[in-house]
């Protein structure tokens, strides 16, 4: 190999490199992204804080927390305990928190544009990262 091809292949080499670990830094590095669901609606990253974010949410939403326990109803029956509109890795999402027959607790993520049931999730709060 001569000198031009040589380094032809390191830089070759090295760009391939570069990619795959932007790739994975992306990806959030190689693991996968929570939720795995997409909302209709997106919201980005706000520093305003909790209280700010409340308010920018609920302006965002299609529909009502009403029609939010209608639709996690009808995928889950129970009691509701709880309904919050949240951004979920900026999906604007109702968390609905149903208290099954089974006494079991299931979070159900309904999409706050449409009314879409977009996930269950057992257990409640568990495993919910905090903002």
């Amino acid at each position: 190999m001569n000198g031009k091809q040589c380094i032809s292949v390191v830089l070759g080499a090295f760009t391939l490199g570069a990619g795959l670990v932007g790739s994975a830094d992306a990806a959030g590095n190689g693991k996968t992204q929570s939720p795995a669901y997409q909302s209709s609606i997106r919201v980005p990253d706000q520093a305003n804080g909790e209280r700010g974010e409340a308010a920018r949410l609920a302006s965002l939403a299609k529909i009502d927390a009403t029609r939010a326990i209608s639709a996690a109803q009808a995928k889950v029956s129970g009691t509701v305990l709880r309904v919050a509109l949240d951004n979920e890795n900026g999906n604007l999402v109702y968390s609905v928190e149903i208290k099954t027959a089974t006494n079991e607790i299931q979070d159900v993520k309904v999409d706050a544009g449409n009314g879409a049931v977009l996930h269950v999730d057992a257990g409640g709060d568990e495993g919910e990262d905090e903002d």
